[in-house]
C-alpha cells in the first residue's frame, strides 16, 4: 500500500507541475491562478524562508530543487494519508521510508562537506590539542545521529497520529462492551468527535513535519558549505 501511495503521489505531483509549468511557458508575464499560485506560493516561501537563510544567495540555487522535492514529496504522502477509507496508508509513518530519506540527506550533505567542514570535525580550530580527539569523536557520531534524528522524527510524529485515532476509534466498542448497546452510540458519539479533531490536528502536522524536515536538511547542507573565516 505504501508504495502504490508513493506512486500515486509522484504521479499526482508530477501532473501538477507539469501543468503549472507548461502555463509559465505558455504566459510567462502573466499571473499565475488557481494551483499555479498555490505552487508558486509554496515554492518561493521555500526559497525566502528555508533556502536562502540557511544555504546562502550563492549556493542555494543548486540545493533548490531537492528541498522542494523533500517538501512536496513528504507533504502529499502526508496528505494523502490523511483521505479516509483509502486503506490506512501510513507511508511517511515507516521507518523504511524515512529511513532511505534520511540517508539520502546524509550522502548529499557528506558529498557537498567542503574543506572547514571536514577540518571542524577532525580537528576543530581554537581549542587544546589534547581535546581535539574527543570533539572529534564526538562529531563524527553527531554525522549519524543527525539523520537518525531525521528517520525517527518524521515516522514517530505521523506514526502517533494514526495511534491516536485507532485508539479513538476503539472507544466505540470499548463503551459497547461496558455499557451494552447504549454503550456503543455514546462510543460512537465520542469516537467520532474526537477522532474528527485529531483528523484536523494531523492535517496540521501533516504541514509542520514536512516543512521540519525540509529546513533541518537545509541547515545541515548550510552547515557543510558554509565557508569560514578564521
Amino acid at each position: 500500500k505504501n508504495v502504490v501511495a508513493m506512486f500515486l503521489v509522484c504521479l499526482l505531483l508530477f501532473f501538477l507541475f507539469r501543468g503549472s509549468a507548461k502555463k509559465y511557458k505558455a504566459n510567462p508575464l502573466s499571473a499565475p491562478s488557481g494551483v499555479q499560485g498555490l505552487l508558486e506560493t509554496v515554492v518561493v516561501y521555500i526559497r525566502d524562508e528555508v533556502a536562502i537563510p540557511f544555504i546562502g544567495e550563492k549556493k542555494y540555487r543548486k540545493f533548490l530543487p531537492f528541498l522542494l522535492t523533500i517538501f512536496f514529496f513528504i507533504l502529499g504522502l502526508n496528505l494523502f494519508g490523511q483521505v479516509p477509507f483509502f486503506g490506512s496508508i501510513n507511508a511517511t509513518g515507516n521507518l523504511t521510508l524515512t529511513m532511505v530519506l534520511a540517508l539520502i540527506v546524509f550522502i548529499l550533505v557528506n558529498i557537498n562537506g567542503n574543506k572547514d567542514y571536514w577540518g571542524h570535525i577532525f580537528w576543530m580550530p581554537g581549542v587544546p590539542t589534547m581535546i581535539k580527539p574527543v570533539l572529534a569523536g564526538v562529531e563524527i557520531l553527531g554525522l549519524f545521529i543527525k539523520p537518525l534524528t531525521l528517520m525517527l522524527r518524521l515516522a514517530g510524529n505521523i506514526s502517533a497520529g494514526h495511534i491516536a485515532i485507532l485508539s479513538f476509534i476503539g472507544l466505540i466498542f470499548i463503551f459497547g462492551d461496558i455499557f451494552g448497546g447504549a454503550g456503543y452510540g455514546v462510543g460512537t458519539v465520542v469516537g467520532s468527535f474526537l477522532t474528527l479533531f485529531m483528523m484536523a490536528i494531523e492535517l496540521i502536522v501533516a504541514f509542520v513535519q514536512a516543512f521540519v524536515f525540509t529546513i533541518l536538511t537545509a541547515s545541515y547542507i548550510g552547515a557543510a558549505t558554509e565557508e569560514h573565516h578564521h
